[in-house]
């Protein structure tokens, strides 16, 4: 009996002071359309990730597939809902159609002044339109910002709205009514394609902002910067397997959430998109011209890009049967 509990008593001991192992973190794929020593994915992307792998206090740790190697840049959304990857970064503007109503960031003449403007408004649009977070309801929204103030990079200078006209000009699907407005010839074509696309003139230039520059040494093939043009911007998104998330330990839901939503993509508009401007006197020596449109001649290019395109886009906002465009509309000019 006394050998029994002492052996009883061994064993508890020996239990008691084991050592206790952490639970091993989740690994979440992550698909990324650049690559992984771009700026903005330097910048903005991995400090993003981890904050949030930081924040799950070890519960998380994300797994980097940078420049399209696990899924192309248009497919990234339904790679997510099929398990391919876990999360992804998405431009929002090689999905056309898949959610008219934010689309209307994409229109010219509108009233934000940079990234993290545009990105309060369409989070404003979020918060009061709930057409507009629809189509996002087969995934989870993780964030929505926007990219800075879009210019033209172009092969030969661009002054005057003469200069553009007949020019094939590279832009997601959100800018073709302004650029066919405009005068020049839209091609739609995503950005790993583009920097083969100048060196062959297949494009005369494109609509970019200083980020996309330097990721793709764009300056190598195109030398003229328009950069005070009356054009909109595009949003970028990341997305997360919904049956993925319901899996994850508390930590890591929390971890995920206090950087999601209008506030992690107020971060990231900040991070990815607006401290882009810094990059601007490391490219310019690249370029033999940075131009910037009289007062005159940029009045000329609104009236085009305008209100009779918000007109148009309303119309064909109703013609789908989507009522709250005006609402929409609202938050990006007031």
């Amino acid at each position: 009996m006394f050998l029994k509990k002492a052996f009883l008593a061994l064993g508890l001991s020996a239990l008691l002071c084991a050592p206790v192992h952490a639970a091993e973190p989740v690994t979440l794929k992550f698909s990324h359309v650049n690559a992984e020593n771009a700026w903005s994915t330097e910048n903005g992307l991995i400090p993003w990730m981890k904050k949030v792998e930081e924040d799950s206090q070890g519960s998380i740790r994300m797994e980097l597939y940078a420049n399209n190697t696990l899924t192309k840049d248009n497919q990234a959304w339904m790679a997510v809902r099929n398990g391919i990857a876990d999360m992804a970064w998405l431009p929002m503007g090689r999905y056309p159609g898949m959610n008219p109503l934010l689309e209307v960031i994409g229109l010219g003449g509108l009233a934000y002044e940079d990234a993290m403007d545009a990105t309060e408004r369409v989070w404003n649009i979020l918060d009061s339109v709930p057409a507009a977070m629809k189509p996002f309801a087969a995934n989870r929204l993780i964030a929505l910002y926007s990219t800075d103030t879009a210019f033209l990079l172009t092969r030969k200078p661009v002054r005057t709205l003469e200069d553009l006209r007949g020019m094939k000009i590279r832009c997601t699907s959100v800018y073709v009514g302004s650029l066919k407005a405009l005068g020049a010839v839209p091609v739609v074509l995503g950005m790993p394609d583009v920097y083969m696309s100048l060196q062959k003139g297949v494009i005369d230039g494109l609509i970019c902002d200083w980020e996309s520059v330097s990721g793709f040494r764009l300056y190598d093939e195109a030398k003229y910067v328009t950069d005070n043009v009356p054009l909109g911007m595009v949003t970028f998104c990341i997305a997360m397997n919904q049956r993925v998330y319901n899996k994850l330990p508390q930590k890591a839901q929390q971890a995920i959430d206090a950087n999601s939503g209008r506030a992690g993509s107020l971060w990231l508009a900040k991070r990815f998109s607006y401290d882009s401007r810094g990059l601007q006197p490391e490219i310019a020596p690249h370029l033999r011209e940075i131009i910037t449109l009289s007062e005159a001649e940029r009045a000329r290019w609104s009236e085009l890009v305008g209100r009779p395109l918000w007109e148009q886009w309303l119309a064909d906002m109703n013609r789908k049967g989507l009522k709250d465009a005006r609402t929409a509309l609202d938050c990006m000019t007031k």
